[in-house]
């Protein structure tokens, strides 16, 4: 498992992209090209090979393929596979590094590093339950196909955001590490941060990853060290403070737009964790940016 890094100062470049769909056995062909490639698995299992390490990448995983080296599929998918795929190249120098010394410090320096950005390429790793990786490739993917396009460079931004994403996401995995969250706990902070706008329980969540309600309250505030309920609350107040700072809406609109059913409710919960109502915090956020 290595890690490709790049200087984001400047936007990646776009060479061509697209969606391979095969209804049967498909085998990745043997290559070496001077471009980066992404793969996003949408469907199926596709069967990589690259600088003598085998990788077998399922639904939400991806893999970024290094320019200048070989790689292939060793065996054939097993019946449909569809995946995104996009060719580009990085116009700053790539840094390849191994996981030993990615995690070595390197990391911490370059999120702690505020004059520069990154571009935080994994080898290959499984996108977030958010889907945002997803939606911005499908994004790329229209965009390209548009009959008349304003400028070429809209296409390198969308491809640029979709891999400064998958470093967002990436860090975010990384952190919740660091805090010894445990993943299968990690994964359902990802899944409420996706469903937040939803009426969500306790019971719903522990159906959808195949827990029991009351041992998954009791692991899930064991091992975060806060409970489910306040979890989703303080994930609904904090999307609640963007929307009302950002958007003519008003805090009833924000309360319905952040999963909330009760408005007293919805100020109730904001106080208790900003300790002032969401008009006082709307008033208080617009004096600050008057007085920068």
């Amino acid at each position: 498992m290595r890690f490709f890094l790049s200087n984001a100062s400047s936007t990646l470049s776009n060479l061509s992209c697209g969606n391979l769909i095969s209804k049967q056995a498909f085998l990745h062909h043997r290559r070496n090209f001077d471009m980066y490639v992404l793969i996003m698995v949408i469907e199926g299992t596709l069967y990589m090979s690259q600088n003598g390490e085998r990788f077998e990448l399922g639904p939400k995983q991806y893999i970024f393929l290094k320019a200048g080296e070989e790689h292939y599929g060793y065996k054939p998918s097993d019946g449909k596979l569809s995946y995104l795929w996009v060719h580009f190249k990085m116009n700053n120098h790539v840094t390849v590094v191994s996981k030993e010394t990615f995690f070595n410090g390197m990391l911490e320096n370059i999120i702690s590093d505020k004059n520069n950005s990154f571009y935080i390429m994994p080898e290959s790793g499984e996108i977030s339950l958010t889907q945002r990786a997803p939606l911005l490739f499908n994004q790329l993917l229209d965009i390209t196909r548009q009959e008349m396009i304003y400028s070429n460079q809209i296409i390198d931004y969308a491809l640029s955001l979709l891999v400064m994403e998958i470093s967002q996401e990436f860090i975010e995995v990384y952190y919740k590490i660091k805090q010894n969250i445990p993943p299968n706990i990690a994964r359902i902070m990802e899944w409420i941060k996706a469903n937040y706008y939803k009426p969500i329980t306790i019971s719903d969540i522990a159906y959808e990853f195949g827990y029991n309600a009351d041992y998954l309250s009791s692991l899930f505030r064991k091992t975060s060290g806060s409970t489910l309920i306040n979890f989703i609350n303080k994930t609904r107040i904090d999307i609640s403070k963007s929307l009302i700072t950002n958007y003519d809406i008003s805090i009833k609109e924000a309360a319905y737009s952040c999963g909330f059913t009760d408005e007293k409710y919805f100020l109730k919960t904001f106080k208790k964790f900003e300790a002032m109502t969401p008009s006082q915090y709307k008033k208080a956020f617009t004096r600050k940016m008057i007085n920068l």
